[in-house]
């Protein structure tokens, strides 16, 4: 008699759950707060029933539902945390993981290996992914289903010899099952040190899974409502240390001048060597990104082009940048960057960037003040982790005074043929020249790193400029190769 009226008050308890959950992924829908819920434990610890259960109460056009086994080709050719950052939920929407990056750095990262700096490189990188999801709104809610050696065990043989999940056992749940004892204490650490006060772990005991299910609802519940409670855009200040802010202005601008026949002279030479550089690449399957940032009318586009001239469009490609769409909004930015980083031996290279939320966006007040301070570490560990995956980033910044910019605005509006080249905006920019070499100045203080230093290119000269740039590429890959 006491376990009916335990049922049904669990019943109960599930309904009234239920709805309230309903409730709140249409508020977080309204307030444009999105979500991403993690399933993590040992294998059979029960994460399809939990996550079964939370999907149940959820509309299910509000949701998207991911569960991660092996790479697939295209996610193999890209850095590890690529294919989950392009998962990451929009504004409003709730994404569900079964099993995570968590699960796959075990079993890809991890495994087997004896390497300290390693799990050093790769608890660090996973932990500032949440952080930064975090810090740009993201509910994080992480939940670890515990069971012990042995009903792992039981539950492992029990699913053998039902002939509906026997299917479900493969031998990497018993390889597993027998490192238990190995893995323990690194996933102990693995949580520890990714349990943050934005991004907490909740352990669950699941040997009773009926339990587990419901203790996962009910939190899950319990930290949407307080999520609710609290108002939009309350986040902690961001301090920066000071750093010395030099002008990126050569000292010795003016003396940087080609002239067309040693331009013409150079050039084969460079463009053998880049086309060298670009099947070495290939050959290795190092992905490599250059990014071109710049004045209007610095050459940026003309640079580009005698770049990439040599080299074979199949291995190649160009991503001018301007502003996002809806759908890049509604995400963190750097998410539309994570989506056209290069795979394996593949060349990328960005016309304008994501240093446009430390450029642009901050002059224009298109990001708050604590959004593009907090951008110069988003921006650095972004470029860390993926040189550190194996890729290489080169960055230039294309400088030219204010004489030689206002020459060439009135030469392309003269031009008919170069018209379409100067708009409203360049002149209404270089109004806030002062704002913008303020902007420049501070954002080369700050993210020129050992990872990834800045080139500073005077571009007066548009033949000493575009050969300035084909020499520092070749210089890079022929060290990183």
């Amino acid at each position: 008699m006491s376990s009916l009226v335990n049922r049904d008050r669990t019943a109960a308890k599930r309904k009234r759950l239920d709805i309230e959950l309903g409730e709140h992924q249409r508020a977080l829908r309204e307030r444009g707060i999105p979500v991403m819920i993690v399933v993590e434990g040992w294998n059979a610890s029960g994460i399809s029933d939990t996550v079964a259960t939370l999907l149940d109460g959820l509309d299910p056009r509000g949701f998207d539902f991911h569960a991660f086994g092996r790479p697939s080709e295209e996610e193999q050719a890209h850095t590890f945390l690529w294919r989950f950052w392009i998962r990451t939920p929009p504004r409003g929407r709730i994404a569900v993981f079964a099993r995570s990056w968590y699960s796959r750095l075990l079993a890809e990262e991890l495994h087997g290996i004896d390497c300290p700096s390693r799990v050093n490189r790769a608890i660090r990188s996973v932990s500032t992914f949440e952080q930064h999801l975090a810090d740009d709104g993201t509910l994080v809610l992480k939940y670890f289903l515990q069971i012990s050696r042995e009903e792992q065990r039981r539950r492992l043989l029990a699913r053998e010899r039902d002939t509906l999940t026997s299917w479900l056992i493969t031998r990497n749940d018993w390889d597993f099952h027998r490192q238990y004892d190995a893995y323990t204490p690194l996933i102990q650490r693995i949580i520890s040190e990714t349990n943050t006060p934005e991004t907490p772990w909740r352990v669950v005991e699941a040997d009773d899974t009926s339990r587990a299910v419901m203790e996962v609802l009910s939190d899950v519940v319990d930290r949407l409502r307080a999520r609710l409670a609290l108002p939009d855009g309350c986040r902690s200040s961001v301090n920066l240390p000071p750093v010395s802010m030099p002008s990126p202005v050569d000292p010795t601008k003016g003396q940087h001048t080609v002239g067309r026949q040693e331009y013409d002279d150079a050039l084969p030479d460079c463009q053998a060597r880049l086309r060298a550089c670009q099947y070495s690449l290939f050959k290795r399957g190092i992905p490599l990104v250059i990014v071109y940032e710049g004045w209007d009318a610095a050459g940026k586009g003309g640079s580009i082009k005698r770049l990439v001239q040599p080299m074979n469009p199949r291995g190649y490609s160009v991503v001018p940048v301007s502003q996002p769409n809806d759908d890049e909004i509604a995400h963190h930015y750097l998410w539309r960057f994570h989506r056209r980083f290069p795979a394996a031996g593949d060349v990328r290279i960005f016309d304008r960037s994501w240093y446009g939320r430390v450029l642009v966006e901050r002059v224009e007040g298109f990001a708050t003040e604590q959004e593009w301070r907090r951008a110069y570490a988003e921006i650095n560990e972004f470029e860390r982790s993926f040189v550190e995956s194996g890729g290489g980033i080169v960055k230039f910044w294309l400088e030219i005074d204010a004489e030689t910019q206002l020459r060439r605005f009135r030469e392309r509006e003269e031009d008919p043929l170069k018209q379409w080249k100067i708009t409203e905006e360049d002149w209404r920019n270089r109004e806030k020249r002062d704002q913008y070499e303020e902007a420049v100045r501070e954002m080369l203080a700050r993210t020129s790193t050992a990872h990834a230093l800045w080139t500073v290119i005077d571009s007066n000269n548009k033949p000493y400029a575009r050969l300035r740039a084909q020499r520092a590429v070749i210089e890079y890959v022929e060290k990183l190769i």
